[in-house]
């Protein structure tokens, strides 16, 4: 039986939320833009469930439901820019669905400010801020690192930005945590957040954007006018019912599964407690759900390998970018050559067990101190 510890990757679909997915699919299948009575009645249920996502998520403002986190992302950075001309600052460590959408925006002629972070993968605010001026249009920064996660200060960085320029518009990337760690949208202040269904226990293929009341985003995909005419196209009526659903059930355990999960990671510490030449990348301020390894020397794809013949599933950053040989984050974090390539992301989830943890621990460390002996005669 595979035992799965890439879940911000994607997660397994809890059973009642798949329940919802079902009917949707073989029962109340109608259009929600049709005119039946059933069409209406269909409609109805995405507004219901627009309303509970807004209140376990504290929201004041609109939820626009999409295909997932990397068109929410393209959503609300390219749909808030009015201006031919000005500044926007993003950080290193964003996730490639902000990152390479902000900096195709260079070819525009926006200018392009990245800001530093820190060696845990958290923003290095003073350096954030120093890049804010009257001309920033946009700021850019995610909730929790999805390689590292580190949890960033998002309401002192919002209100930094806010006392800088008012006008600028805040964006922050909340796909690894909503699900994961407390969220509430009116305490963080900012003006767009972001989040997918998937990385809580939901489908793939759904997703939303948030949008603080009073702002404005220019669609980007034009057609039937749904969503209020800002995200046109038939909505995924099941996936977005669940996905209140499954939100209302990970946020009723986030307490419990921060408990569990950082148990599990003082397991997995011990296990590599005599193992030289590695680095826990992110340790205080961290997102239970994730725990980010570096080990030198040691090509962390081959080692990902080497777990899956035990049927253990890790991670070794971000899936979307997994063609790219060498991480962005992992740089920059400031990992050497040596300890860059070597990185494993373990995320864990409510499936995961106790007895899974240790024979992961148990399998995690064979493994690192078999590639040693082999590539270094150590």
């Amino acid at each position: 039986m595979i035992q799965y510890f890439d879940n911000c990757a994607t997660t397994q679909v809890d059973p009642e939320v798949l329940q919802i997915l079902n009917k949707y699919h073989t029962e109340t299948f109608f259009n929600p833009s049709a005119r039946s009575t059933f069409s209406l009645k269909i409609a109805n249920d995405i507004s219901v469930a627009r309303e509970k996502l807004l209140k376990l998520l504290g929201g004041n403002g609109e939820l626009v439901f999409t295909s997932g986190g990397t068109e929410s992302d393209n959503l609300g950075i390219l749909g808030c820019i009015r201006k031919k001309s000005g500044n926007i600052v993003v950080t290193a460590s964003e996730h490639s669905a902000v990152f390479n959408t902000v900096t195709s925006l260079a070819n525009k002629g926006y200018e392009i400010r990245q800001t530093k972070v820190n060696s845990d993968g958290s923003i290095d605010i003073d350096d954030f801020v120093a890049h804010v001026d009257n001309d920033t249009l946009l700021a850019c920064f995610m909730h929790v690192n999805n390689e590292t996660g580190a949890i960033n200060d998002i309401k002192r960085i919002n209100t930094l930005v806010k006392n800088i320029n008012p006008n600028t518009v805040t964006f922050c990337d909340g796909v690894q945590a909503v699900g994961k760690i407390p969220v509430n949208l009116n305490y963080l202040g900012v003006d767009l957040y972001t989040f997918s269904s998937h990385k809580f226990h939901c489908t793939k293929g759904a997703g939303a954007l948030y949008i603080k009341k009073g702002v404005r985003v220019n669609p980007q995909v034009l057609g039937g006018g749904q969503e209020k005419g800002i995200r046109s196209g038939t909505e995924y009526v099941g996936a977005i019912v669940a996905m209140a659903k499954a939100v209302e059930i990970a946020n009723s355990l986030l307490s419990d599964n921060g408990y569990i999960f950082n148990n599990y990671k003082n397991i997995i510490r011990n296990a590599l407690a005599d193992i030289p030449n590695f680095k826990e990348n992110c340790v205080e301020n961290c997102s239970p759900s994730i725990m980010s390894l570096a080990f030198a020397d040691i090509k962390g794809e081959v080692l990902l390998h080497m777990l899956e013949q035990y049927d253990i599933v890790v991670g070794t950053g971000s899936a979307c970018s997994s063609k790219n040989k060498q991480s962005r984050i992992a740089k920059a974090i400031g990992l050497t050559p040596n300890y860059s390539e070597g990185v494993i992301r373990i995320s864990f989830s409510k499936f995961n067990t106790l007895d899974q943890v240790k024979n992961l621990a148990e399998k995690l460390a064979f493994c690192v101190k078999s590639l040693r002996k082999t590539m270094l005669g150590k």
